[in-house]
């Protein structure tokens, strides 16, 4: 994503380097998506408030959820008051009160939302309008250098006449020694060359990607802390319980054969 960004960057300035920049923020944005895949691809099609899919790797293994209300109103105040003329980046800086000449330039330090995000990260923030564009409450306006825009969904929120439920970015939801464990070189590689095998015959039958089953990080964990019950299955980073009640048991079983030795070939 960076090398492509440089090459981007290379190209002379102009309505088509916008147009593939916008593309480029929005596969980025589908790679981290915090809401149904299939509402994401929806909506940067226009065809925003589907119901989701229930099938993609995120409604299967939902995040964690938090009253997203009052960041949410922050967010589109914002994108308000700057006269919805400015990207996502230049949005941020202004919530997390960013002390910078272009925004004392626009005099938007005078604002009233300015730096009313700052006890929290550039991710959280850039995560919440990525959910709310996701949501539909947010368009960003190729034509105008992917300038965010309210849409009529918006106002409710904004207007404190409905709540928002909003996952629980990323960078806050990962749980960083489970995710060093599971890059560690402590793990039965012959155990996670079973599980990836297992893995692909799922998928196979399931019709989906492997990584909608689980991706090589979890697979790594599992087989470096065994899992064999439902409760050590849950304690491994990026099993949920819907993932547990959907592929859980054929993993486990695998696991309980290697540990006893019942699956040698």
């Amino acid at each position: 994503m960076a090398w492509l960004r440089r090459c981007l960057e290379e190209k002379p300035q102009g309505q088509l380097q916008d147009i593939e920049r916008h593309k480029l923020n929005a596969m980025g944005a589908f790679a981290e998506a915090q809401t149904c895949r299939r509402l994401v691809l929806l909506n940067y099609f226009g065809e925003g408030r589907q119901e989701p899919c229930g099938n993609c790797d995120i409604c299967l293994d939902p995040p964690k959820q938090y009253d997203g209300s009052t960041d949410a109103q922050i967010a589109l105040s914002t994108i308000g008051r700057v006269n919805q003329r400015f990207g996502m980046g230049y949005v941020v800086e202004v919530i997390r009160g960013a002390n910078n000449q272009r925004i004392r330039d626009y005099g938007h330090d005078k604002l009233k939302v300015y730096g009313m995000g700052r006890d929290k990260s550039h991710e959280h923030w850039v995560s919440v309008i990525r959910q709310l564009i996701h949501l539909g409450l947010v368009t960003q306006n190729i034509a105008q250098h992917s300038a965010l825009q309210l849409t009529e969904a918006a106002r409710p929120v904004l207007r404190g006449e409905s709540s928002l439920q909003l996952a629980v970015p990323r960078i806050v939801a990962l749980k960083p020694k489970a995710m060093q464990k599971s890059f560690g070189g402590n793990y039965d590689r012959k155990l996670f060359a079973k599980l990836r095998k297992l893995r692909k015959s799922i998928a196979d039958e399931s019709n989906v990607p492997p990584y909608v089953v689980f991706n090589d990080a979890t697979l790594i964990e599992m087989a470096e802390q065994m899992p064999i019950t439902a409760s050590e299955m849950l304690s491994v980073n990026g099993v949920g319980m819907r993932k547990l009640e959907r592929f859980g048991k054929p993993f486990m079983a695998l696991i309980r054969a290697h540990v006893d030795g019942d699956d040698e070939e």
